[in-house]
């Protein structure tokens, strides 16, 4: 008796593992969109270039030096502020217009793995892969989610209007 409760019980087990078998690859087969999941994803830091920010420490050699050749410096005090002169004139040149250049997305050349984005820069729609040049725009890097252009001379991330 015990023997038959067994084999039926391992049965039992050997089918439902079968079943779930079977039903994972209708599911990868089948056409239908996979199931809804609600997630919570974290926001993207935007790709912007930060500037180094100045260096505030102050270095104190305060070791004696192994050779003996130069006398201890004390460099904790700061160094006089440089000053400039007031008859100097700036010559800034005009604000750029950066609304004439839209970034729509990108494409992917599914031979060489080459993303091209496209853009629209003063009304004309164009196409670029990074090194190029359109409409005095070029295109530095292409990195998905944002672009880095050069336009007269200035450097700016460029993100895909949504």
């Amino acid at each position: 008796m015990k023997n038959k409760k067994t084999i039926y019980l391992l049965g039992l087990l050997v089918f439902i593992v079968w079943g779930m078998i079977i039903y994972r690859i209708y599911v990868a087969v089948s056409d239908h969109p996979d199931p809804v999941i609600a997630t919570t994803t974290k926001a993207k830091e935007p790709y912007d270039d930060y500037a180094i920010p100045k260096d505030t420490s102050r270095l104190q050699a305060r070791y004696r030096d192994p050779f003996g050749l130069v006398p201890n410096k004390d460099t904790t005090k700061a160094s006089p502020a440089k000053t400039i002169p007031r008859n100097i004139s700036l010559n800034v040149p005009p604000g750029i217009n950066w609304t004439a250049i839209n970034y729509m997305g990108y494409i992917q050349n599914p031979g060489s793995k080459k993303i091209i984005a496209i853009m629209h820069i003063n009304g004309k729609e164009v196409m670029m892969t990074e090194g190029e040049n359109a409409e005095q725009v070029k295109l530095l890097r292409n990195l998905r989610d944002s672009i880095k252009i050069s336009y007269h001379g200035q450097i700016k991330f460029i993100k895909p209007n949504r």
